[in-house]
């Protein structure tokens, strides 16, 4: 009997299996090849490629500094900065101290002329602001409080005296602040609030008060120096506990006087710049300045900074006209109503530059 495989045709079924598996097998590889082609290869995004950078946000303002508008028997200042133009209203800040009681030494329209000219911040504190007595000052800030200004420097109450006031000009917070280191005579005892008056230990530490709070601080401030000299000791003192306090601009006041203007780190100072606006006889009482700078703030979501760029000065007279009032102008553009205009300003614009010879003189218009 022949020896037969119980289980015929067993060679040819591992076969059939063998070639089932391997077709299985390639078919899932092709498949996968397959999917591997048309599935596109991950694109790193521009995001993911990239560091991720804070975004910031910038706000900008320009400010004016001048000088004083004097006390006047004149009544009538319709015109008196005619020959300005528009550039007080072109700055978004645009500061001056007013040394005169409104209402009594100072027009009322004086005082409106100087708001629709453009001036928004208004120093009050002087010498004799407490001269008219304590009744003229409350009536001057009567008009005051009613304006759509800020003002610092004389004041109705303590409470009055230590509030900080804030603006809020183009996303920039601003803080104006406005003294005087002399007096014509005392306070009284009970009305020390009257007159914001300089003090070498509290105005420093209320200055960095308004510059915790604010990103921009102005200090007006009325200080004893010489005409076309550098700054005293005592404003060179001054000045440097300011800046210390983190006082942003300085603007200051010496009777008359063009002083130079000069950094004291970041912190722009304007030692004096004159009067706006005079009726004095000599013309050289009759000069005065006028000081610029852009304020740059940039904002991101931790942190902002505020840079002060591109300071400049520009001279100004008060013109005396046979028959005509008074009226403000550029010193360059006086012509033969000052025949010397051109050595006048030669020599005040080498006073402005004793300190630093790097700020600009003129621009401004």
């Amino acid at each position: 009997m022949e020896n037969h495989d119980i289980f015929p045709g067993r060679g040819a079924k591992f076969l059939l299996a063998l070639a089932l598996v391997l077709g299985i097998t390639s078919l899932g590889m092709n498949l996968l090849s397959h999917a591997l082609e048309v599935q596109p290869e991950k694109q790193e995004t521009e995001e993911e490629s990239s560091f991720w950078i804070e975004p910031e946000t910038t706000n900008v303002i320009n400010v004016l500094a001048s000088g004083v508008f004097p006390a006047s028997p004149r009544q009538e200042f319709d015109g008196v900065f005619q020959g300005l133009g528009t550039l007080i209203n072109t700055y978004d800040v645009s500061t001056v101290s007013v040394h005169g009681t409104v209402g009594s030494e100072v027009s009322l329209n004086a005082a409106d002329t100087l708001i629709s000219s453009g001036f928004g911040f208004f120093g009050l504190a002087y010498p004799g602001a407490h001269s008219a007595g304590k009744q003229a000052i409350e009536q001057a800030m009567n008009y005051w409080n009613n304006q759509s200004v800020r003002t610092s420097g004389t004041n109705t109450s303590t409470d009055a005296q230590n509030l900080l006031r804030m603006a809020e000009v183009n996303g920039i917070s601003v803080i104006y602040l406005s003294y005087t280191d002399v007096l014509t005579e005392d306070l009284p005892e009970n009305e020390q609030y009257l007159v914001n008056v300089y003090n070498d230990e509290k105005t420093p530490q209320f200055v960095a008060q308004a510059a915790d709070l604010a990103d921009l601080v102005i200090v007006s401030i009325v200080w004893e120096g010489e005409q076309g000299a550098f700054p005293s000791d005592r404003q060179k003192q001054i000045a440097q506990a300011l800046a210390q306090a983190d006082a942003s601009i300085i603007i200051g006041y010496s009777e008359h006087a063009v002083q130079p203007v000069a950094w004291i780190d970041d912190t722009l100072v304007f030692y004096s710049l004159g009067d706006l606006y005079s009726e004095e006889e000599e013309v050289t009482d009759r000069i005065g300045a006028l000081g610029a700078v852009t304020v740059t703030e940039t904002v991101s979501a931790e942190r902002s900074r505020v840079e002060l760029t591109n300071p400049k000065v520009d001279l100004i007279v008060s013109l005396k006209e046979e028959n005509a009032e008074n009226h403000v102008v550029f010193l360059k553009q006086a012509g033969d109503a000052i025949p010397s205009w051109q050595e006048l300003y030669q020599g005040y614009s080498e006073t402005l530059h004793r300190m630093d010879d790097s700020i600009r003189i003129g621009g401004l218009n």
